[in-house]
């Protein structure tokens, strides 16, 4: 290998390392912010189940609106000039998304017990954690497909508990229902910055994602409102005012998004990048990485590396493997624990 070469080679694999770091942040980012929404959401049904003999329905849905306001502000014009804004953006969503679904919940005259509150969250928690940590130790290629296959068992998450809900109308079911959707917000904002990870920013997908359920949560608040409303009229009356609610909601929500993601012409200020905090050490015994540290190694003949390899193979795998015994474990006990 010449001079010219070895450069080349060297480049690339810098700019794969780099491109691997940045997708573990941005998985990490992602991770966290999911499981935070969720506690945000279980939070807010905790504390207005503190006033049961108080009618918060009202301010509770003030409140979800005037947070919506606020987040659609700081979204347009602080967000342009520092992405950290989006940030806040998706916080005051989640805050939002849980005043939300207190109002559904208040509005169906569902009561949820506080043990069943918090293992409510857990399933959709789990499998967001461990499908992150799986991408994080893919390999390759394949690292995306854990992703899709996480969106995929999170979807099912959501029907269970959907169809249970149908049956049985508990809030346990609706509020994982929910968990479900703000962990499929997270992996989707996380999917599509992946795709273009040096030109796409985490922190403003995750805000989007998060004014998706946002939307979909006071949609179904607001119908729900609606058709209690009009229970004294026909029942025709009541079925035609919830289906007009609903799809007025979604029309609304389908241009608020599209406004959202349009593409908006950069300046030279358009943009602060912020890295974060990212655990290196993370990014450091991720396969792609430990491989190359190993392959860079001075004074180790090949048959040791190839043992050092192999030994780091084993453990990987011991370790993903009790990581899916571990989720699946708690996903089952909390749903029978819950119901």
């Amino acid at each position: 290998m010449n001079r010219e070469d070895a450069r080349r080679w060297g480049a690339e694999l810098a700019f794969d390392e780099q491109r691997i770091a940045e997708e573990n942040k941005n998985a990490t980012l992602s991770m966290w912010v999911g499981v935070g929404s969720i506690l945000s959401l279980l939070l807010t049904c905790f504390l207005g189940s503190l006033f049961r003999t108080v009618n918060v329905t009202i301010p509770a849905l003030a409140a979800a609106c005037v947070l919506l306001l606020a987040s659609v502000l700081i979204f347009f014009l602080a967000g342009r000039g520092d992405e950290r804004w989006y940030l806040v953006c998706s916080l005051l969503n989640h805050g939002g998304i849980g005043f939300a679904v207190l109002v559904l919940l208040r509005t169906l005259g569902l009561e949820l017990g506080l043990l069943q509150l918090a293992l409510s969250g857990v399933p959709a928690a789990a499998i967001l954690v461990g499908v992150v940590i799986f991408f994080v130790s893919g390999e390759g290629q394949n690292r995306r497909s854990f992703l899709y296959g996480g969106l995929g068992a999170l979807v099912l998450l959501f029907g269970f508990a959907a169809l249970r809900y149908q049956r049985e109308a508990a809030a346990f079911w609706l509020c994982m229902g929910v968990c479900a959707l703000l962990s499929c917000a997270g992996l989707g904002a996380l999917l599509w910055t992946n795709a273009g990870v040096f030109g796409r920013s985490a922190y403003k997908a995750l805000a989007v994602s998060s004014f998706s359920v946002y939307l979909l949560a006071l949609a179904a608040a607001a119908a729900a409102l609606l058709v209690m409303g009009s229970g004294s009229g026909s029942s025709s009356k009541s079925k035609s005012k919830s289906k007009g609610s609903a799809k007025g909601g979604g029309g609304s929500g389908s241009s608020f998004l599209g406004e959202l993601l349009a593409p908006r012409a950069r300046t030279s200020s358009y943009r602060v990048r912020h890295s974060g905090y990212y655990p290196y050490w993370l990014w450091y015994y991720t396969p792609y990485t430990r491989y190359s540290a190993i392959n860079r190694m001075q004074g180790v003949s090949e048959a040791e590396k190839d043992e050092l390899r192999r030994s780091y193979r084993i453990r990987r795998l011991i370790g993903l493997g009790l990581v899916v015994l571990v989720m699946a474990a708690v996903i089952v006990l909390c749903v029978r624990a819950g119901r």
